[in-house]
C-alpha cells in the first residue's frame, strides 16, 4: 500500500534553512484547507480558512516547529442536531529528524522525517486539531435536545413537553363512555 500524498499546502521547504543549531526560519501562510480534518460530529472542513503562524528552529538532529494553528470547525450538536461553529486554535510544537535515530523503539510509531529537505505538518496538525475538538458537541450547556417520543426539541416549548402514555392493558377502558 503506497503511503498517503501529504496536501502541498501543509509541506514547507527547509532548503534556505542552515543546518547549524540555533538557526530559525519565521513561518506565516493562510490558504483554503485542502481536506477535512476532525470527526464525524465535527471538522475543519475542506475549503475553510486556514492560518498557520510559527518558526521552524535548526537543532542538532533535525529542525523543531512549533506554530500556532487557527480555523474554525463545524458541525451539529449531538443533542439537537443544529448546526455549530467551534474555533480551533492550537500550538503545535514538532521535531523533524533528518534520519531516523538509532536508538528509536520499533514499537513506536516511526518519527517525523524530513523529506527531500521539506517537512509535512499535515499529521501533527491533524492530531492536534482532533485531540481539540470535543467528541460530542453542545450548541449550549443548557441544551435539552429532542425528544425520544417525537423528535421535537425540547427546549422550544416553554410549557414543558411531555407524552400522556397509557399502560396497553389499560388502553380500551378510554373507550368507556364516562372513564375519562
Amino acid at each position: 500500500m503506497a503511503a498517503p500524498q501529504p496536501a502541498s499546502d501543509f509541506l514547507l521547504s527547509i532548503h534556505d534553512l542552515k543546518r547549524q543549531p540555533g538557526e530559525m526560519m519565521e513561518i506565516r501562510r493562510s490558504f483554503a484547507n485542502p481536506e477535512r480534518i476532525g470527526i464525524d460530529v465535527i471538522a475543519i472542513e475542506a475549503q475553510a480558512d486556514f492560518q498557520i503562524k510559527g518558526r521552524v528552529e535548526s537543532v542538532s538532529t533535525g529542525v523543531l516547529t512549533t506554530c500556532d494553528i487557527s480555523s474554525s470547525a463545524v458541525g451539529e450538536c449531538v443533542r439537537c442536531l443544529d448546526p455549530i461553529t467551534f474555533p480551533v486554535d492550537v500550538q503545535i510544537q514538532e521535531l523533524y529528524f533528518y534520519e531516523s535515530p538509532s536508538d528509536w523503539d520499533d514499537d513506536d510509531d516511526p518519527p517525523p522525517l524530513i523529506t527531500e529537505e521539506r517537512i509535512d505538518l499535515l499529521p501533527t496538525i491533524r492530531d492536534a486539531v482532533i485531540l481539540e475538538l470535543p467528541l460530542a458537541p453542545h450548541c449550549s450547556d443548557d441544551c435539552l435536545g429532542l425528544c425520544p417520543e417525537c423528535g421535537e426539541k425540547i427546549g422550544e416549548n416553554p410549557q414543558g413537553h411531555n407524552h400522556q402514555k397509557i399502560d396497553p392493558r389499560w388502553a380500551k377502558l378510554r373507550e368507556v363512555p364516562g372513564l375519562e
